[in-house]
């Protein structure tokens, strides 16, 4: 277990250095133009200690909790699957969790967007796009084993699957309250902002996926297959 949680670790920060590099320079650049726009002054801490210092260490942190997390998942996740598809798949459905369902129906806003008063409303209306995101995942994973123990074939499956989870969704996303937020701001700094953090987040479970999968692979080849560390419990 101690291996597998390093590895996450590992996997976790080399992500959240990645993807600082991509908003240190992609990111940034919006965040100036829109700070520019709201005329707000340097705060407790300036712009170039948050850009150069506290954003990059921030994301190196959030990659080892996610990592530590991701790990401890794969680790307990019944699966049959080889470790380079288990990672990938693993990856992929804590992108859309974390990530796409989240970010399709709120998307994010530059600072100095929004209405301060709404905050409350905004952050518990983002929490439950969470709760969605995690109940559709499982829920999908659960069913694609369902379905497969059933003998159904593997496209049939994931099409049945992946269209069930669209009514879901789209169901979903129309009990959920809008944000309400009037969007004052240019619509190009706006959707430059939102568009850069999705690829930030994309970008960061694609390289935790390949850099875990990648490492337990190297693992695999030196160690031999028995290894109790190496282990996963299948549920059949």
């Amino acid at each position: 277990m101690r291996t597998v949680l390093l590895r996450g670790a590992l996997a976790g920060a080399s992500a959240g250095l990645l993807t600082s590099l991509f908003h240190l320079l992609l990111t940034e650049p919006v965040l100036d133009r829109a700070i520019a726009l709201e005329g707000a002054g340097d705060g407790p801490v300036s712009r170039e200690t948050q850009k150069y210092l506290g954003g990059p260490a921030g994301l190196v942190l959030f990659g080892i909790a996610v990592g530590l997390l991701f790990a401890l998942t794969y680790r307990v996740l019944p699966s049959t699957a080889t470790a380079w598809r288990k990672a990938v798949g693993l990856a992929l459905g804590s992108w859309l969790v974390i990530a796409l369902i989240p970010q399709l129906r709120y998307p994010a806003n530059p600072p100095g967007v929004g209405d301060p008063d709404s905050i409350t409303t905004r952050t518990s209306s983002y929490l439950l796009t969470y709760a969605l995101g995690l109940v559709v995942v499982c829920g999908g994973y659960a069913a694609l084993r369902a379905l497969h123990r059933r003998g159904w074939s593997e496209p049939a499956r994931q099409v049945l699957v992946v269209a069930g989870a669209l009514v879901v969704v789209g169901v979903a996303y129309a009990l959920l309250p809008d944000s309400g937020d009037a969007v004052e701001a240019p619509a190009t700094v706006v959707w430059d902002f939102r568009i850069r953090t999705l690829a930030g987040l994309t970008l960061f479970f694609a390289a935790l996926g390949a850099a875990f999968g990648g490492l337990t692979l190297r693992s695999e080849r030196r160690r031999p297959r028995t290894d109790a560390d190496e282990r996963v419990p299948v549920l059949r």
